[in-house]
């Protein structure tokens, strides 16, 4: 079975998901960007990645390169990536919910998860693509 790779850019860390093509996630992660391929070639050697989809946000085009440097046959296309922070939080917190604390805390004061999720952004910019190739079908 083959599945998606999709990537969350960022300046030091990326963003990482593996997905079906039926949309079931298989892996979800947050690599340091200067071990990147080193982890890309793990992701490789553990599932028949298809395709590659990367979010457009900062660092994209750069890490277009690395990958197509990397695996020049593998089909790689830009998603729209807006939102999906805050989309990724939300997920974050419907499987994760908070403590009575941490809620007064977000009523009282302006206050976001610390914990980085990008590796939830990386499930979110997979799926977005997913629905936009259904709806192209």
């Amino acid at each position: 079975m083959s599945e998606l790779l999709a990537l969350d850019p960022g300046r030091d860390k990326i963003g990482a998901a593996v997905l079906s093509f039926a949309g079931s996630e298989k892996e979800k992660t947050i690599i340091k960007k200067n071990v990147l391929l080193d982890h890309l070639n793990e992701i490789f050697n553990h599932y028949q990645i298809k395709e590659i989809v990367i979010g457009n946000g900062t660092g994209a085009e750069e890490l277009r390169e690395i990958v197509t440097g990397a695996y020049p046959k593998i089909k790689i296309s830009l998603i729209e990536e807006k939102y999906t922070t805050e989309e990724a939080q939300a997920r974050y917190l419907a499987e994760k919910p908070m403590s009575n604390y941490e809620k007064l805390l977000r009523k009282i004061v302006s206050w976001k998860i610390k914990k980085p999720l990008d590796d939830y952004a990386a499930l979110i910019i997979g799926e977005k693509y997913l629905e936009k190739l259904d709806k192209n079908k």
